[in-house]
């Protein structure tokens, strides 16, 4: 264990994102977007993109059910769920807590309806398989 943990000490408490030359060159040019290079600010924006994308492909219906990934959705179904469950056993809670609890619930809800949508197509294909009207 003690090997794992050295192998992993140069990043803890490490804030920054992208350590490279280009990247601090990048964030020193371009000041207000240096918010992107700090891990507190960029894992919350990704995360949410792993919610945003697939609701406003539902709501779009750019993404038909046949086009669903069901193993894809199931995980990110499964991690939103049980990170939302961990959001809430978090102590204290404040408002960072509950945006991490609220950004995993939006996650485990729009996928676990996309896994509802793709389950529905495919049973809606299979009369059609078995030569029936």
């Amino acid at each position: 264990m003690n090997v794992f943990r050295g192998l992993l000490n140069k990043y803890t408490g490490n804030q920054i994102v992208f350590s490279s030359k280009f990247a601090t060159n990048f964030f020193e040019k371009y000041p207000k977007l240096a918010f992107l290079n700090n891990v507190t600010n960029l894992a919350p924006m990704m995360k949410w993109s792993l919610s945003i994308v697939p609701i406003t492909q539902i709501l779009s219906g750019t993404k038909l059910p046949e086009n669903i990934d069901i193993y894809q959705a199931s995980s990110l179904c499964a991690t939103g769920t049980i990170w939302t469950y961990y959001a809430t056993l978090i102590s204290p809670q404040n408002t960072g807590t509950r945006m991490l609890a609220m950004c995993n619930a939006a996650m485990a809800v729009c996928h676990g309806y996309n896994i509802y949508r793709r389950t529905k197509w495919e049973k809606s294909q299979l009369p059609i398989e078995n030569g029936e009207n």
